[in-house]
């Protein structure tokens, strides 16, 4: 009997005990999900959860916050991550929060941090989807590394290479460092370079004066350019040249129907130069005149020898002189 009533005893006690630590359990899992508070939900899309599970943490600007509920599938690239938030930080996160998914520590449990968003915006609603961003996962940080170390590899043995060739003589770098003609002529078109750069500082100087001449009206350009009168004058002899032209063009385009009448055989100047018998006919009329011409003066000379008429002639003689 007694050792029945101590066997129930032990019992009791250590059902007491399960259930302490049942409730204690209980309470604090609740807490730790915020079952015994005023809660309410928000949620954000994410391409990668990272191993994110129900459960995690959601922190407020480093804050605990809330913890995840529910994390889904909507399709096949967003994902679906729901939380509880504390009721008393609804006014602290606005609709322009911004929401990613970090780690507890540098090993620790994946958790969603909440940020709050630049500007104006108002509380946060239940059951709102705020806005939400992937930071740089460490694999893609490891494959970027990688990838960095093989083209720093790459690099470093291509610049051995061509240490190498500058030191066994090879490469127009090689020549420039140990070919003592080749830095003397680098260096005299150095020094070329460097007078050409000079002269060419003088020549904009001295264009830079002579423009500012011509602007102050100085010099004969200036002068041409800035005198109204002389413009005027230039003007009017242009005019006066083009009006030359055109009267020239005119006489020109008359010429050309001379000569196209002369190749057609009209007027008369066809005839003076194509047809025989017409030249024939001239040259007789013009021998004739000469003729004529060889007696008149003959018979004036006998005319002046005449008795009657020689005092005539000598008075127009002296009326001359």
């Amino acid at each position: 009997m007694e050792k029945s009533t101590g066997t129930t005893i032990r019992l009791g006690i250590f059902v007491i005990l399960g259930v302490l630590i049942f409730t204690v359990a209980v309470y604090l899992i609740g807490q730790k999900q915020h079952m015994f508070s005023e809660t309410f939900e928000i949620a954000a899309h994410f391409s990668n959860v990272n191993g994110l599970q129900r459960g995690n943490n959601v922190r407020f600007s480093g804050i605990d916050a809330g913890s995840v509920t529910e994390v889904n599938f909507l399709n096949d690239s967003v994902i679906e991550v729901r939380m509880r938030i504390k009721e008393s930080l609804r006014q602290h996160i606005k609709q322009n929060a911004l929401a990613s998914i970090g780690t507890d520590g540098l090993m620790g449990n994946m958790i969603v941090n909440v940020s709050p968003g630049r500007g104006q915006a108002g509380p946060v609603e239940n059951n709102s989807l705020i806005q939400s961003y992937s930071r740089i996962k460490t694999d893609d940080i490891l494959n970027t590394l990688n990838v960095t170390n093989d083209n720093a590899a790459m690099l470093t043995h291509d610049l051995l290479e061509i240490t190498q060739h500058i030191k066994t003589g090879k490469g127009t770098v090689s020549s420039i460092l140990y070919d003592t003609t080749l830095r003397n002529e680098v260096l005299l078109t150095v020094k070329n370079l460097r007078l050409t750069a000079q002269k060419t500082n003088e020549l904009v100087q001295e264009l830079n004066s002579l423009t500012n001449e011509i602007n102050q009206g100085r010099g004969t350009i200036g002068w041409l350019l800035n005198d109204t009168l002389t413009a005027y004058r230039v003007n009017t002899t242009l005019t006066k040249l083009q009006q030359t032209g055109t009267k020239l063009q005119s006489v020109s385009d008359s010429i050309q129907v001379v000569l196209h009448n002369m190749q057609e055989g009209k007027g008369a100047l066809p005839l003076l130069v194509y047809d025989t018998a017409v030249a024939g006919d001239v040259r007789q009329s013009l021998h004739n005149i000469k003729e004529g011409t060889a007696s008149f003066t003959e018979n004036m000379e006998a005319l002046k020898r005449s008795a009657f008429l020689r005092k005539y002639f000598k008075e127009q003689e002296k009326k001359k002189k």
